[in-house]
Order: C-alpha cells, then sequence, then structure tokens
C-alpha cells in the first residue's frame, strides 16, 4: 500500500484563446502531493480521443515499469520494443501550472484531442484523462456513466 493520492472525480473548465485551462484542485493538489511540483506531464491517451495528465513521479514509476519489461525481453531472447519508449517519453509534454491549477495546453495534443474551447478532467486513479466532452459522448466503447457525466457537464455550461 502506497501513500500516493490518486485522481478521481470529473469537472469541466473552458480553454481560453491563449490554451489556457484549469485542471480541478483536487487534480493538482495530488499531482503536488505525489511529486511535490508544480508541473503535469500530458500525454495521448493509448487507446481513446483523449489526453491523460499526471505527475512526473508518474513519469518515474512507468519508466522503472519499462525497464524491467525491456530487461524481462532481453532475458527471454525478444527483441527490445523501441517505440514502448518512444511512446511513452518522446510523446509527452512537461507543462508548469500556477498555484490555481492553471496550465496552457500544448497545441499538439489539444489539436489531437480535439479540444477546442472546453476541457473535461475525468480522474482515473494513477492519472486523469482530459477529453473534448463531446468527443467523449461520441466515441463508441467511452462508458455510458462517462458519457452521462459529459452531458452533465455540458448542461451545465449552457445553463450560465
Amino acid at each position: 500500500m502506497t501513500d500516493r493520492d490518486f485522481f478521481q472525480g470529473f469537472s469541466i473548465s473552458a480553454i481560453d484563446g491563449k490554451g489556457r485551462v484549469a485542471m480541478p484542485a483536487a487534480m493538482r493538489q495530488a499531482i503536488e502531493t505525489n511529486s511535490g511540483e508544480e508541473r503535469l506531464v500530458i500525454a495521448k491517451h493509448a487507446k481513446d480521443p483523449c489526453l491523460i495528465g499526471y505527475g512526473r513521479d508518474y513519469l518515474k514509476r512507468a519508466h522503472e515499469k519499462l525497464e524491467q519489461a525491456e530487461a524481462q525481453r532481453v532475458a527471454t531472447g525478444q527483441d527490445i520494443d523501441y517505440n514502448a519508449k518512444r511512446r511513452a517519453f518522446a510523446l509527452t509534454e512537461d507543462v508548469p501550472f500556477d498555484k490555481s491549477g492553471r496550465f496552457v495546453m500544448p497545441a499538439f495534443f489539444a489539436a489531437r484531442a480535439k479540444l477546442d474551447g472546453l476541457a473535461m478532467f475525468i480522474g482515473w486513479g494513477d492519472y486523469f484523462e482530459i477529453w473534448n466532452p463531446e468527443v467523449a459522448i461520441a466515441t463508441d466503447g467511452v462508458d455510458p456513466e462517462v458519457k452521462e457525466a459529459a452531458e452533465y457537464l455540458l448542461s451545465t455550461r449552457r445553463a450560465k
């Protein structure tokens, strides 16, 4: 058992014209507790058309796991999967955030996830997902309850 904080809950934030967005306070606090830094790592989700975010501590844990998997492949005579580290490290961006959790969404990642004004944050334990809520609703295979949360969050934005 570890004393790590986990990412949980869901929220929606506006993305301004300069790409600035604020992550939910609880997610910001989890990053600060886990890594002791005001830095966020953004990456493309491995399967879905969204992004994932986490602290640098998770990146370190991922590196350890990749090193172990690589050593096991070598020990069993398999080829090294060079793309595994490329995906885990090259295709990420480390961004600072301020005391309120506001950060600038990297343009490449915003384009990949079709983030065009709103970002929905969904907790996932060790990391969180960042979705365009309309894309989450339209994507096959997304949990119906996540879609319901996206619809709810959109309705609260429209009511303002």
